[in-house]
């Protein structure tokens, strides 16, 4: 059958449009392995030995700069219930930060529970009191938070983020590995909550998974580190639930990536996963933000 020049030059203007979508979606997403650093053994010795594989911190963290450090101390809980970063692994990326010339280091977490509690239960206060130019911050007041929007979002066209992160020259995030009735698990991305205003708007006026995944494009992390000395395998993210030590971290620059990897660290309810089972995961790799297959990741022991 024959068609007509006209037929003929809307017909490839149409497949020039799709190639040229397809191009620019191709161009999003990740095109080589990204590296992930595993270590097993204490705080102080491990995350050292993952930063230094990585450059050192004075890769990341230039004399003089402000470092907002994102761990998990949402609940009034002790260390042993697994539900935020343990006091040593705050301490260990605190004191390093300094070291590396660092003028100003915020602890943040805009905490489910009452500030002070937090801060004294998990034992992040004490075990960072002595380190000068070190602050404990949770923000509660609205003049603490910004506004910020972007089109692409498939959920979050417009959210509120603590301002700190607009204002830093690093942010290192550094989540505990746990379990979340919700979301699967609660690792680095959707650890990312604990920067934004009101978390609850995540659960009851959206996609939760999609809400998480879209977090990246107002946050974005200069070093990840999933503490999982130990995981709360069950009953996450408050607790208390069946907790195992893992003794482990990983660290890498692609917090999907990171978050994947660690996903396969322990079962849990019982069940194994991969990092593309975790919807919110799967969507944050489907926008291009990192890698999740295993098949795009290396494993680098320390």
């Amino acid at each position: 059958m024959s068609i007509t020049r006209r037929e003929f030059v809307q017909a490839a203007a149409g497949a020039a449009v799709v190639a040229a979508t397809a191009q620019a979606q191709d161009a999003t997403k990740p095109v080589s392995k990204s590296e992930v650093y595993v270590g097993k053994g204490s705080a102080a010795d491990i995350i050292p030995k993952i930063v230094g594989k990585m450059g050192g911190m004075s890769h990341f963290v230039k004399p003089g700069a402000r470092v907002l450090i994102k761990p998990n101390m949402s609940f009034a809980n002790p260390p042993e219930w697994g539900t935020g970063t343990t006091p040593e692994a705050v301490f260990t990326v605190a004191k390093m930060c300094l070291d590396a010339g660092a003028k100003r280091v915020i602890i943040c977490d805009n905490t489910l529970k009452e500030p002070e509690l937090c801060k004294e239960k998990t034992g992040i206060a004490a075990a960072v009191k002595e380190l000068k130019g070190v602050v404990v911050f949770t923000p509660k007041q609205d003049n603490l938070f910004e506004t910020k929007t972007n089109s692409k979002a498939l959920e979050l066209k417009s959210v509120d983020i603590v301002k700190e992160v607009g204002l830093c020259n690093c942010l290192i995030s550094l989540p505990a590995a746990k379990s979340h009735s919700a979301g699967g698990v609660s690792l680095n991305i959707k650890g990312f909550m604990g920067l934004v205003k009101d978390r609850g708007a995540f659960h009851w006026k959206m996609d939760l998974h999609k809400a998480a995944a879209d977090l990246l494009y107002y946050i974005k992390p200069n070093l990840c580190i999933v503490d999982a000395t130990r995981a709360l395998l069950d009953n996450g993210p408050s607790g208390p639930g069946k907790v195992v030590e893992l003794k482990t971290f990983v660290g890498g620059i692609d917090p999907v990536a990171v978050d994947s990897y660690s996903v396969t660290l322990a079962s849990w309810y019982g069940k194994t996963f991969e990092g593309r089972q975790i919807k919110h995961m799967k969507v944050a790799g489907d926008l291009g933000f990192g890698n999740v297959d295993s098949s795009m990741i290396s494993e680098i022991t320390v």
